[in-house]
């Protein structure tokens, strides 16, 4: 009997065994799939608040947690930021307390808690917090971020003692090592958003610039301060950004405002315009070439890439990259790696990458001219810098530092400007954006007499165009006074009908001017059939001057 017990045991125990190996590959897997959404999370959710709940949440799914709590601050002046139990709810604010006593121990030493039981711990069972509150099972992390811990993840269970394991603290510090950058932009932002209201946007833009480096962009309108906000959040992390608008917005500023923000910017910054060299040369550039690989290749040459390793890259105007090179740097994205022309050795690189075009790239994926498969891996973070003409607001502030900037170039002592010159300014659409501007304000500088800047110094376009839109501004109708319901219909369709052709008016005239008066350029730039771009230009009487652009 007992020889046949033995057997059968012995049958059946690498079953066991196996069941075992796959219940551990089974939670193992989870634990990937959590991580894996944590970071989508951290990529993707744009509302700082929700992002903070539902890492907690996912925490606590894993490690069946009753309550979970994100907190910040130092050791002797920190608050809860995030409060939930199991359920995914908020907690009250009577029931959202953690034991000082461990946040305070890891705050300090940047070392994590595992607590099995506090009720048996001798270091932690006399501690006021641990009594009152009747915990058990306690694991807290450090978020740490530069140096030191800013925070702590802390997750506990008050009705069960070893509800938690080692590998649960493992994967708790995995996960606060993956999102402590992101955690701490989300918190900062939290932190500004909870009293914007009532506030301007300036107001906004200057905590945001207290907290950030945002001193080579200028700008106080809420567009603006949008961008900046999005800039704050995706800089500590490592992902890839693709900065979209028109030519001379200033794309490249917001991108090194990314690099000077980021845990990257001790390491190399480089840029490249992707669409000023052809292929062979921009590949060159780009990744490096070996000796005699091509002819003129006389030594070898070290690339952008792995001149910037361990930092980051700027690729300007990406969308002119030829598909050969599109395939190329879609496997520095995929796999971190790349190889040199002429060379089959295969080199790995650590760098980020920052990308910028006007163009829009959903487009030229559908014409087949941009790899569908690039195009995503690039706009995983994607901001779109605006044009001037839809921040009006900054035109004084980018006025005032471009006088400043040109005058000490030139030497000269700017006293006044000229009302008239900056109301000129205000209805010009700048189809050139704030290059364009820099240029019409350098020109003032150097034309100016007696260190007075007037409307005279104007280019005549600038004078033209603001004279256009004047007139419209000065030809607009008077609404007659409703008197009766049926009189106040009236008036609504007449005044809609009015704000409808201003508008209309002003997109048309945009257009035309930021296509240099090219009727097919203008519909193809503003999406709309060239045919029905023309009946509308007919329609409001627009004069296309073609003389006027014919030097350009």
């Amino acid at each position: 009997m007992n020889k046949k017990h033995g057997a059968a045991e012995s049958e059946t125990s690498p079953q066991k065994k196996l069941e075992r190996e796959m219940n551990l590959l089974r939670n193992d897997y989870r634990e990937l799939e959590i991580k894996y959404e944590i970071a989508r999370l951290l990529y993707e959710e744009q509302d700082r608040s929700k992002l903070l709940n539902l890492i907690i949440d996912k925490i606590m799914d894993v490690l069946r947690a009753e309550r979970g709590f994100i907190v910040k601050g130092d050791p002797d002046d920190f608050e809860t930021e995030v409060v939930r139990n199991i359920n995914g709810e908020e907690l009250a604010e009577s029931e959202g307390t953690v034991s000082r006593t461990v946040v305070r121990k890891v705050l300090q030493s940047g070392d994590p808690v595992f607590v099995r039981d506090a009720q048996d711990d001798s270091l932690l069972a006399s501690s006021k917090s641990i009594v009152d509150l009747g915990l058990r099972s306690i694991l807290c992390v450090p978020l740490v971020f530069g140096d030191k811990p800013y925070g702590a993840i802390y997750v506990e269970n008050r009705s069960m003692a070893a509800c938690f394991m080692e590998k649960d603290l493992e994967f708790l510090e995995d996960l606060a090592e993956l999102s402590a950058s992101s955690i701490k932009n989300a918190l900062n932002i939290l932190e500004i958003s909870r009293g914007v209201k009532g506030r301007s946007a300036t107001r906004i833009g200057e905590d945001l610039r207290r907290d950030y480096d945002f001193s080579m962009i200028i700008g106080k309108s809420r567009k603006m301060v949008d961008v900046m906000e999005l800039a704050a959040r995706v800089a500590p992390t490592d992902a890839t950004v693709l900065i979209t608008g028109d030519s001379g917005t200033g794309k490249e500023l917001i991108a090194r405002a990314i690099y000077l923000n980021s845990t990257r910017k001790d390491m190399p910054f480089l840029t490249i315009n992707c669409g000023a060299l052809p292929t062979g040369l921009l590949e060159s550039e780009l990744f490096g070439h070996v000796k005699g690989s091509f002819t003129g290749a006389i030594a070898n040459k070290i690339g952008r890439f792995e001149a910037a390793d361990g930092g980051t890259i700027f690729l300007d105007e990406v969308a002119e990259m030829s598909p050969e090179l599109q395939v190329k740097l879609l496997r520095v994205l995929q796999f971190g790696e790349f190889e040199k022309v002429g060379s089959y050795k295969v080199q790995k690189v650590d760098v980020r990458i920052l990308a910028a075009t006007n163009k829009k790239l959903s487009s030229m994926v559908k014409q087949g001219t941009f790899r569908e498969d690039l195009f995503y891996r690039l706009k995983i973070i994607q901001i779109h810098f605006p044009p001037l003409r839809e921040r009006p607001d900054d035109i004084p502030l980018l006025l005032d530092h471009f006088v400043k900037t040109y005058s000490e170039k030139v030497g000269r002592h700017i006293e006044q400007i000229d009302p008239q010159f900056m109301r000129h300014l205000e209805r010009y659409p700048f189809p050139g954006n704030i290059r364009e501007l820099e240029g019409i304000v350098q020109r003032a500088i150097i034309l100016a007499k007696e260190n007075h800047i007037s409307e005279s110094d104007l280019p005549s376009d600038v004078l033209e165009c603001s004279q256009i839109t004047s007139g419209l501004k000065e030809s607009r109708q008077v609404i007659p006074l409703a008197r009766t319901n049926e009189e106040l219909k009236i008036v609504r369709e007449e005044a809609s009908r009015l704000a409808v052709a201003q508008v209309e008016h002003a997109f048309l005239q945009a257009a035309l001017e930021e296509a240099k008066g090219n009727i097919s350029r203008a519909a193809e730039k503003t999406d709309m059939n060239r045919s029905l771009f023309q009946r509308m230009v007919k329609k409001h009487g627009l004069q296309v001057d073609r003389k006027k652009y014919k030097k350009d």
